[in-house]
């Protein structure tokens, strides 16, 4: 490289360096830095939102199948028993089951108000019975299981109540003879 060619590049480098483009990044600066705060503060609190949004309807919906497999699990069970009148017994499976279940928003036991046991039957009148448990299969009797529960809403700014309910049918059984 000769020196008037060594002269010309190094003028063209500082001319280049002198030049203020702004699509060429450069170190950070403060400003830069003050920048992204903001960007970062006014982004935040939806992102936040977002994120909590998920996380409670998360809780909800794992609480609602938790709860549609105690009334199925109860209505299968109650379903086998000889005695269509004892729904205390019933009601104490229910809440043993959600014990079990780790069941969120289960601290105290359930009662009536939280568990609602018919033994309805069918309105066909040519299978209907009164006789409960039925004798055979000709004769059909149901039990009705009826839960509601109330899961705790972390964020008060979403808009749910958290009040859950779920219900189940089970035909019953015929006692054996």
């Amino acid at each position: 490289m000769t020196a008037g060619a060594l002269e010309e590049w190094s003028t063209a480098r500082q001319a280049v360096a002198s030049m203020r483009c702004p699509f060429v990044m450069r170190g950070r600066t403060r400003r830069s830095r003050g920048q992204s705060l903001a960007e970062f503060a006014l982004v935040f609190p939806i992102l936040f939102l977002i994120i909590a949004a998920i996380i409670q309807f998360g809780v909800i919906f794992w609480a609602q199948n938790s709860i549609n497999q105690i009334a199925r699990d109860t209505g299968r069970w109650a379903a086998t028993r000889t005695d269509c009148t004892n729904a205390a017994a019933v009601i104490a499976r229910a809440d043993l089951l959600a014990t079990n279940a780790q069941l969120i928003g289960h601290s105290s036991a359930w009662t009536a108000t939280n568990v609602a046991v018919t033994w309805p039957f069918d309105p066909d009148p040519g299978h209907s019975t009164d006789r409960c448990p039925p004798t055979n299969n000709l004769h059909v009797r149901w039990v009705r299981v009826a839960i509601t529960h109330s899961v705790p809403v972390f964020f008060p700014l979403i808009p749910v109540s958290g009040t859950i309910s779920t219900s189940t049918d089970v035909r019953m059984e015929p006692t054996a003879p």
